[in-house]
């Protein structure tokens, strides 16, 4: 599947560069071709993205299946925040953590066996340091990964599900449907979440400044995004070289991008990746093809 722009967003763009008034910009940025990262790093890339501004969109593989990975925990905090604003959850609860709970990959938690954190804490580990037995914690929370798979539909995402709990979410193997997503279909839930109204305000505010903090995107998005750009997103890592973010871009000039990411190798080496280059590269790709160069 080729980049896609619509015939009036194709217009916008032209009238941004300058082509339809007769000028062309001194230094045009040439966006790299998604098909050219492809060969390069034997994957297979999924984008979408779109300018909150313009309605500009971008698109690759867009609506492919790639696996959800940790990106799922965005969701799991917004379900978390929808359920304390309704009473049916205390962000201030006090959970025990038990040597039960520890998984691979769960820096925050396991020195904390043996203690109580507040939910909050638990969210935020997830969200910021990808913990992942922070990630199943939350889902115990919502209900489980089919509570998840409600909670996307709720926010007209019809193609994410999620059907297993960390760490065996992550094995991504080819062909499988299981804990997969979209790249439109993740990015309009990413979109519901974060400047929809799936949230109150004060709920919106709080997971914005989760995935402000992540520290798991330095490689990733924040590494192919202009001076002056920041971003809140979540990444995903898994098997078959699952190498994932998503979230929104936020440009100096309030300028605001929503992008998802998806790529896995186009082999079958299950310990291939991560391609973190092959993100950003992405990033950089869509932004100029948006302007934003």
């Amino acid at each position: 599947m080729g980049v896609s722009l619509s015939r009036r967003n194709f217009i916008v763009g032209l009238a941004a560069t300058g082509v339809l008034a007769g000028c062309r910009p001194d230094k045009p940025v040439e966006p790299t071709r998604f098909e050219e990262l492809e060969d390069r790093y034997q994957a297979l890339i999924g984008v979408y993205a779109v300018d909150l501004e313009s309605l500009a969109t971008v698109e690759h593989r867009a609506d492919e299946r790639f696996s959800i990975c940790s990106t799922f925990k965005a969701y799991a905090a917004a379900r978390i925040l929808q359920m304390a604003k309704a009473g049916q959850a205390n962000l201030d609860a006090m959970v025990p953590i038990t040597a039960a709970d520890i998984v691979v990959n769960s820096p925050v938690l396991s020195p904390a066996v043996g203690t109580r954190m507040e939910l909050r804490e638990i969210c935020a580990a997830a969200l910021t340091q990808s913990d992942n037995a922070a990630g199943n914690i939350m889902l115990r929370t919502i209900g489980g990964p089919s509570a998840l798979t409600a909670f996307a539909r709720s926010i007209g995402d019809s193609q994410t599900r999620l059907d297993r709990w960390e760490p065996d979410l992550n094995d991504a193997a080819p062909g499988d449907l299981r804990d997969t997503t979209t790249p439109r279909a993740l990015c309009g839930g990413y979109r519901a979440i974060l400047v929809g109204d799936a949230l109150s305000g004060a709920g919106q505010f709080q997971l914005k400044r989760w995935m402000t903090e992540t520290t798991t995107s330095t490689r990733r998005f924040r590494a192919g995004l202009p001076e002056g750009w920041t971003s809140a997103d979540k990444t995903g890592s898994g098997d078959y070289g699952s190498t994932n973010d998503a979230g929104l871009l936020i440009g100096p000039k309030r300028e605001r991008v929503m992008l998802t990411v998806l790529i896995r190798t186009r082999t079958l080496r299950r310990d291939a990746g991560p391609f973190n280059e092959a993100v950003a590269e992405s990033v950089r790709s869509v932004l100029a093809r948006l302007g934003h160069s």
